[in-house]
């Protein structure tokens, strides 16, 4: 096993073969990268399944496999936050049923499109802006989450960290858009499942007893809460909660987050994108496995505790309980698989956010304020644009990291919460045909105030995603009349 502190060379290699194999065949599988529906949205074309891991992984990334464990190690955590997993299944299928058929029909490139041929382009692009705002904020948690790991692993600086992460994330994105992203997350997804079976299979078979000791021990630790029906607004994790909060949050992402909706808008058809929905639901089997893993490990630290650096590590920060687990129990190699899935699952999240983020700035900024460029020019504005938002982002997440929050997962919920849910609004009113500009700013302004007036007495994060939403449609459908028809997507010919 791995003496403390150790990561050895056996493990480096294990890293940098998975990393340069991973680059070589997203390079083979990039597809038609030279036109812009290639870039953005895999010409159409990619097989649902592929679709669908590829969203699975997105919405997995590194972040989970951290930021859950410490949510359950921590003193008073338990299983509460598995709550959630209802609401996440029950936002699925309200997006399958309600707005994907409408945005395969407009023929769209983006939900901000949609809204553009609904609403008018000054609602998409004041949309525009609040999602590059929120997931802006959202990614950098995420890449944030990545570089902590290699800093556990490594003791390499927080910047030489996020600077490593963004540099394959560029790369990657670079070389083939969409497509290069989907198929290399396949790849990372697959390993990152093998990664946290192999922790959860190591904790379970490292524990005298197995698998009823380890429950035994984590009984006796309060660990086994599940269930929360308490109405407390405060309380993070509750079943009313999952019920609404986290339904809401769901939608959100799937609906009006470019970096999931893309994925989406990338399947042959309305019923692959429904069969892609559906499948991401197994998604959630990975969260069931990382928790399970750490009731493992708690047990494994109840009869081997840590040493008391570790200790000191993790009252400072418990997010680093599982990156500190895997390098200092699994055998050599094995640990550098992990810590190679976990630092994939990071790429896989930024380069997904980059690829979202470039096609954002081309319809939002680079083709209004320079019409009449050539698709060549605006595939090579699109590419410089990656490389210039990962640079944004990675001293976006080194400010994120110096704020005081207690946890990155609350964090990476907590802040895209002021910037989503208006623009779940948006949408919906969009579906229904409601809504002026003028009205739409006064929504999300009083959506923000709402939102913000809630943080301000500890209210439940998740709630910002339905009360955010509720007020922007609420007034949307109050003071504005139905508009007539539009053309749904006046500018998605373009690709």
């Amino acid at each position: 096993m791995n003496s403390p502190g150790s990561f050895t060379s056996i493990d480096w290699s294990v890293v940098a073969f998975f990393m340069l194999a991973t680059t070589w065949l997203g390079h083979r599988l990039r597809g038609r990268e030279n036109s812009l529906s290639g870039f953005f949205l895999g010409g159409r074309n990619l097989p649902w399944w592929a679709v669908s891991i590829s969203l699975i992984a997105t919405q997995t990334s590194a972040l989970t496999f951290i930021a859950v464990p410490a949510a359950i190690y921590r003193e008073g955590g338990d299983l509460r936050y598995l709550q959630v997993i209802v609401g996440f299944i029950l936002g699925n299928l309200v997006m399958a049923a309600t707005l994907m058929k409408p945005y395969y029909l407009s023929n769209i490139a983006s939900p901000y499109d949609f809204l553009e041929g609904r609403l008018g382009r000054p609602a998409a692009q004041l949309s525009r802006l609040m999602f590059l705002i929120a997931i802006g904020l959202g990614q950098s948690v995420r890449l944030l989450s990545t570089a902590l790991i290699l800093s556990v692993v490594t003791g390499m600086e927080m910047m030489t960290a996020v600077f490593i992460i963004t540099v394959f994330a560029v790369i990657w994105t670079w070389m083939g858009g969409i497509t290069t992203v989907i198929w290399t997350d396949v790849i990372q997804f697959a390993v990152l499942i093998a990664g946290a079976l192999l922790v959860l299979g190591f904790a379970v078979f490292s524990v005298p007893g197995g698998l009823p000791e380890i429950l035994q021990i984590a009984d006796e630790k309060a660990k086994l809460r599940l269930i929360d029906i308490s109405t407390d607004p405060i309380q993070t994790y509750t079943l009313w909660v999952a019920l609404f909060g986290a339904t809401f949050f769901q939608l959100a992402q799937n609906s009006v987050d470019q970096v999931s909706t893309q994925r989406l808008l990338c399947c042959r058809s309305l019923k692959d994108a429904r069969k892609a929905l559906i499948l991401a639901m197994v998604s959630h089997v990975t969260t069931l496995i990382i928790a399970a893993a750490t009731l493992g490990v708690i047990a494994f630290h109840h009869l081997k505790p840590p040493s008391a650096e570790d200790l000191a590590l993790l009252a400072e920060r418990p997010d680093r309980m599982f990156p500190l687990f895997v390098i200092r129990e699994l055998p050599v190699g094995v640990s550098g698989l992990i810590i190679a899935a976990f630092f994939a699952a990071g790429i896989t999240t930024l380069d997904s956010a980059l690829s979202a983020f470039s096609h954002t700035f081309v319809k939002g900024v680079y083709e209004p304020f320079f019409p009449g460029r050539t698709e060549k020019q605006t595939l090579r504005a699109a590419r410089v644009s990656v490389v210039i938002i990962g640079l944004a982002l990675g001293g976006a997440a080194l400010l994120v990291d110096r704020l005081d929050v207690p946890g990155l997962l609350e964090l990476g919920f907590i802040l895209p919460g002021y910037a989503l849910p208006p623009v779940l609004g948006f949408a919906i009113l969009a579906w229904l045909r409601r809504g002026s500009f003028p009205v739409l700013l006064f929504a999300a302004a009083a959506s923000v105030i709402a939102v913000g007036s809630m943080s301000a007495f500890n209210v439940a994060f998740f709630w910002s995603y339905p009360v955010g939403a509720g007020v922007v449609i609420l007034i949307g459908l109050t003071l504005s009349p139905k508009r007539k028809e539009l053309v749904d997507a006046p500018s998605s010919t373009t690709l």
